[in-house]
């Protein structure tokens, strides 16, 4: 019986096992996912901080999905490692899974920067539910909340927020003023301040800037160390071709964290489920 392992429980993840499932009814597939809830709707998540849904409604597979799937779903599995010559996935607990056949769907991360302080609590990178979470139940307490990042998601999280009441920084650019945002410009962040939680922030400039949270919204980029050793190659992505394979035949990569080879990067959640469920056609094949 062939073993496929998926690495990410989101929308390539997803429609990979589904395209497996749907054409294979004997292989034996495992999903293993860093975090601690089924699958949801990432593109939502925004929504949730701002208190216009709740949580179970973010959910698109839920127990019985995976069961009546027949997927070895493991949450809080947090892939650390490949051993590709002897096709195991290396856990952060140091246990580790067996395939024969592997899909990398991790998405992409934003990280924290590494900078004095960062590890304080109160700092965020804002990635997944965890965060928005975290956000979500310190923000009655926080006075101030520090945005450090450009793009939608940095801008859409400063003006969520504003629209508590609460008072927000905006160390980037904004395209459009948001109201209730202050927005300080080419003057970065390089230290947070505080004990164990965070209390401040240390510009450039040597201003002190007073922040009971402080959130990371950049830009995501894909996570590679999972790679170092393996041989597989990147371009700021997992290089594959129009089946999703990578340059190791027995390693698959789709969604955010895949790079088609001489395409643009679009990314997005449909291209990611379209892409999930190619690379689960061609893991029927292997």
């Amino acid at each position: 019986m062939k073993k496929i392992v998926i690495i990410g429980n989101s929308a390539a993840g997803i429609a990979a096992a589904e395209a497996v499932r749907d054409a294979d009814k004997e292989s034996s597939i495992t999903i293993l996912s860093r975090e601690a809830s089924y699958a949801y709707d990432r593109t939502k998540l925004l929504r949730l901080l701002a208190s216009q849904l709740k949580e179970r409604e973010l959910v698109y597979r839920n127990a019985d999905f995976y069961r009546n799937h027949a997927i070895d779903l493991r949450l809080e599995a947090q892939a650390v490692e490949l051993n590709l010559s002897k096709r195991k996935v290396i856990l952060k607990d140091d246990t580790f899974v067996p395939f024969d056949a592997l899909l990398l769907a991790t998405g992409r991360q934003v990280t924290l920067p590494k900078i004095k302080g960062a590890q304080k609590e109160g700092v965020v990178a804002l990635n997944d539910l965890k965060d928005i979470k975290y956000i979500l139940d310190n923000l009655p307490v926080a006075h101030t909340v520090v945005v450090v990042g450009s793009g939608l998601l940095a801008r859409e999280t400063a003006r969520v927020i504003a629209e508590k009441k609460i008072e927000v920084k905006f160390l980037g650019v904004l395209d459009e003023p948001v109201e209730g945002v202050d927005v300080i410009a080419q003057n970065p962040l390089i230290e947070i301040l505080g004990e164990s939680e965070a209390k401040a922030v240390r510009l450039a400039n040597q201003k002190v800037i007073g922040a009971s949270m402080v959130i990371f919204a950049q830009e995501p980029a894909p996570e590679l160390e999972i790679l170092r050793d393996t041989g597989i190659l990147t371009d700021g992505g997992i290089i594959v071709d129009d089946a999703m394979r990578t340059n190791i035949d027995f390693v698959l990569a789709a969604g955010d964290v895949a790079s088609l080879d001489g395409q643009e990067k679009a990314g997005g959640w449909d291209q990611a489920m379209a892409q999930g469920r190619k690379a689960g056609s061609t893991l029927c094949q292997m």
